[in-house]
């Protein structure tokens, strides 16, 4: 006699995709304003547990989704149905996501975060450190901080910096201290702010470095 071909449930498929896909690490980043980190994208979520679902036989669905847009944020609410191909047993499963745009794309945006935030969620996939745990009002408070440090006067750090690269760019093209600054603008470098004193530096570091490959010609 063949041996019986076990039938797995809905449930032990979706337990076969948890242990198919136990880790993904991040491979994007996420830049807003000042604000910079890694985050996971959507098309390695989806690739991944793809492979998983046609594997074990399963598909998922949206089957119902609201929307509203307030300013440039869209967002959505989606209910999925997860299906298996063999029984037709299923169970919904619901996720949201917010999108961020100034034209028609908001709502796209919003659904590619909800789909992959439903797939990490619904199959407790980990992807290391989240930083989703950083709250709006603390990446707000970060940039108001970053501005407020450019806008505060120059170190005395960065005036040594910029008076011993004005002085190597004065020698070597045979000009006074006084001439750089002028050609930087500079009329009083104790009073420049930290983001005018770091594009200063910037363009000194530009001089130098054409000089140096002029030299090396």
């Amino acid at each position: 006699m063949s041996e019986e071909v076990k039938t797995l449930t809905l449930f032990q498929k979706i337990h076969a995709v948890m242990k198919d896909v136990e880790y993904l690490k991040k491979d994007d980043q996420v830049k807003f304003g000042q604000t910079n980190y890694k985050a996971i994208s959507e098309e390695k979520v989806t690739v991944a547990v793809r492979n998983s679902l046609v594997k074990n036989g399963l598909i998922i669905l949206p089957v119902k989704q609201e929307h509203k847009k307030e300013g440039n944020l869209s967002t959505v609410d989606v209910t999925y149905r997860i299906i298996d191909v063999d029984s037709g047993e299923h169970i919904e499963v619901v996720s949201s996501g917010t999108g961020a745009d100034t034209q028609d794309k908001g709502v796209g945006k919003a659904m590619t975060y909800a789909y992959k935030y439903m797939l990490l969620r619904s199959f407790a996939i980990p992807t290391g450190e989240d930083p989703d745990k950083v709250s709006s009002a603390e990446l707000d408070a970060k940039q108001e901080n970053d501005k407020n440090n450019l806008t505060k006067p120059i170190t005395p750090e960065l005036i040594g910096n910029i008076k011993i690269k004005a002085g190597q760019f004065a020698q070597a093209r045979n000009k006074t201290v006084e001439d750089v600054y002028k050609a930087l603008k500079i009329n009083d470098i104790t009073k420049l702010t930290i983001k005018q004193a770091n594009a200063a530096e910037s363009r000194l570091d530009g001089w130098l470095s054409n000089l140096s490959k002029q030299q090396g010609a």
